[in-house]
């Protein structure tokens, strides 16, 4: 038995490697966007459970032939989507090796590299942002698990009684406070936590789509007035959106003002802390209680990998989530209990994350991530400058980061961004997206991809121009 073991990984190590290499070498004249409609693909795969298994090289031909091929092409430097960038070599090849080993993250003594590996990436990650020496954290899936930690602490931090007795021990109901651009995730949150989705309040924005502090003070004065009791303020590193950067010092003040707990929504934005040209935009985000950071964002990591940090994350995380099962409970005499992360949020066993991540700081370091952080904020600007020379283009907001809205100037507005994002879909020359800023839709373009270069904005410009006729003439 393992001898056919050791051979089907003799096997399969070449051979995914070379399916993988050709996949890359690709990814420059391929499609961005599949051609597949969800009835065809659905037919594909429309197959009863295998009663019987076939050969590896079978498998192999159909994720080559039918999976792949059909796949969206997000490592595409023609890809400028979500925050989905492309994936570094290493990380790709760290997460076979995670999925060798196979540790359980969750306990120490089920993963102990793993367990020491990711305590010393959330070590970096700290002290990348200047976090104190009590700061600590726990990788999470991504953002949206991520800030879910983040506001259990932030709502448990209002009264000890809540985490056992609930929400209904408070006299009053709790609040969250957060830009109107801020994830959906915050809302998701505060419903699981038992606050209500009703529990956020959305506060305004001003022309270039930061949150106005003013607004934000009126609001928690007015839910005071009405026997409410503000909980959390959330500021945004880095909207889904528009990729700026809220006034964190600002928002951070107003917190202390009002006792409330100060999350900041890190998960795209926290990269640009390595780049010493753009990291001031980041002033005051030490003063959080609690940092969201997806190193699956601008950091180029495999998805999943997102993280939360508090800033006195040992003592406040074990507070929220610690418990000690009964197959767990031995008393081992040491101090590898402290190194348990399932003690640290809400998931159990955990995949050994934390390989992939400490693989790729290692492979770029802070002057690796720097530099690809500012080419690709250069880049984005060199786009903007581009739509600017354009007479039927309008730019929207400002360019913070590696964000970039604009609109297609003419009548009915809305529909017409629509009709221009599916011309460039259905091209399959590139991908972008439409967003909703102050009620009405633009354009969006991330360059995320550190494989983008100066030549793929001008093709992009010359796609928009040609696919823009179009649009404007059905």
């Amino acid at each position: 038995m393992i001898d056919d073991f050791v051979e089907q990984h003799r096997f399969l190590g070449p051979a995914v490697a070379q399916i993988i290499a050709d996949h890359v070498a690709g990814l420059a004249s391929r499609r961005v966007t599949p051609e597949a409609t969800p009835a065809e693909l659905e037919k594909l795969f429309d197959e009863p459970l295998p009663e019987k298994g076939i050969a590896l090289e079978e498998i192999l031909a159909r994720f080559k032939n039918e999976i792949a091929p059909n796949a969206m092409g997000v490592p595409s430097p023609r890809y400028f989507g979500q925050f989905n960038p492309t994936p570094l070599p290493i990380g790709v090849w760290a997460d076979a090796l995670s999925s060798m080993l196979n540790q359980n993250a969750g306990a120490w003594r089920n993963g102990p590299t793993s367990a020491m590996i990711e305590a010393r990436v959330i070590r970096w990650l700290c002290d990348l942002l200047e976090y104190g020496p009590k700061s600590f954290g726990t990788l999470a899936s991504g953002g949206s698990e991520a800030n879910l930690i983040a506001l259990k602490c932030a709502r448990d931090s209002v009264a000890a009684s809540i985490k056992d007795r609930g929400v209904r021990t408070v006299p009053g109901d709790l609040v969250i406070y957060a830009s109107e651009q801020c994830h959906y995730s915050i809302d998701k949150s505060a419903d699981i936590l038992g606050l209500g989705r009703e529990g956020v309040r959305k506060i305004p924005t001003d022309d270039r789509f930061h949150i106005i502090p003013d607004a934000l003070r009126n609001a928690i004065a007015k839910d005071r007035d009405a026997g409410l009791i503000p909980c959390c303020i959330v500021g945004v590193a880095g909207t889904t959106s528009t990729g700026v950067i809220d006034p964190l010092e600002e928002l951070a003040e107003i917190a202390r003002e009002n006792r409330c707990w100060y999350h900041v929504d890190a998960a795209y934005g926290g990269p640009l802390a390595f780049s010493p040209k753009y990291k001031h935009m980041l002033r005051g985000i030490h003063f959080a209680d609690s940092i969201t950071f997806d190193p699956h964002k601008w950091m180029f990591v495999p998805f999943s990998c997102g993280a939360t940090l508090v800033r006195d994350g040992g003592r406040v995380l074990r507070d929220a989530f610690d418990m000690t099962p009964e197959y767990l409970s031995e008393d081992r005499g040491g101090a590898d209990v402290e190194f348990d992360f399932f003690r640290y949020g809400q998931m159990g066993t955990r995949r050994f994350n934390s390989l992939k991540l400490w693989m790729a700081i290692k492979f770029m370091g802070r002057e690796g991530y720097a530099k690809t952080v500012e080419h690709q904020i250069e880049l984005t600007k060199y786009l903007a400058q581009r739509l600017d020379a354009l007479e039927n283009f309008t730019r929207v907001g400002e360019v913070q980061t590696a964000v970039c809205c604009f609109r297609l100037n003419g009548e009915e507005i809305d529909r017409l961004q629509q009709r221009l994002q599916q011309i460039i879909e259905r091209s399959g020359e590139a991908w972008l997206t439409t967003t909703v800023l102050h009620s009405r839709r633009a354009m969006r373009v991330n360059v995320n991809s550190f494989l983008t270069e100066k030549h793929h904005i001008d093709g992009l410009v010359e796609l928009l121009v040609k696919s823009a006729e179009i649009a404007t003439n059905d």
